[in-house]
């Protein structure tokens, strides 16, 4: 599919993008994501200190990067950060992240009870979605349909896709 482009943002999310950033922690990272989306503001900044205003965000999406911490406090100043950055009315994280990857030692999955801790005050809507990827890897080449209905039963679903609100 790709990076979506400026009318694309606009069309398909809604978000004009002007008032769309990113954030990462690696230059690197930063440097080829503006690349492919020149018109989006990128930043290289620590996720415990984000370069924004309180309350400047209606949504702050979090896509597996607290399982690739390790430190519980680095995961909590992260944790209060995105909740300063977001607008108490209205606004909402949608946090997207493993709860299991036996297989990564340099990661760990994060349960709802360590999610609830982090974000104490909050409301949640939570999904368990993503067939485990080492099951898709070797069951989707087989039989798609074989793993859409695994999906669905959600029993080997590795990832949760949250909508917390503060």
């Amino acid at each position: 599919m790709g990076f979506p482009s400026h009318r694309d943002i606009e069309a398909n999310f809604g978000a004009s993008p002007g008032r769309a950033n990113g954030v990462d922690l690696m230059p690197d990272r930063v440097i080829e994501a503006h690349a492919r989306l020149p018109h989006l503001p990128l930043v290289c900044a620590d996720g415990q200190h984000l370069p924004y205003p309180d309350q400047t965000f209606d949504l702050v999406v979090q896509y597996t990067a607290f399982s690739s911490i390790l430190d519980s406090a680095v995961k909590a100043h992260i944790a209060r950060e995105m909740l300063r950055v977001i607008r108490e009315k209205n606004g909402f994280i949608l946090w997207y992240d493993f709860w299991l990857n036996p297989t990564n030692a340099q990661t760990k999955g994060i349960g709802i009870k360590e999610i609830k801790h982090l974000f104490p005050t909050c409301q949640y809507s939570i999904r368990r979605i993503t067939l485990a990827p080492p099951l898709a890897r070797r069951l989707v080449p087989l039989s798609w349909g074989a793993a859409e209905v695994l999906e669905n039963f959600r029993l080997f679903n590795s990832h949760y896709l949250i909508a917390i609100r503060p």
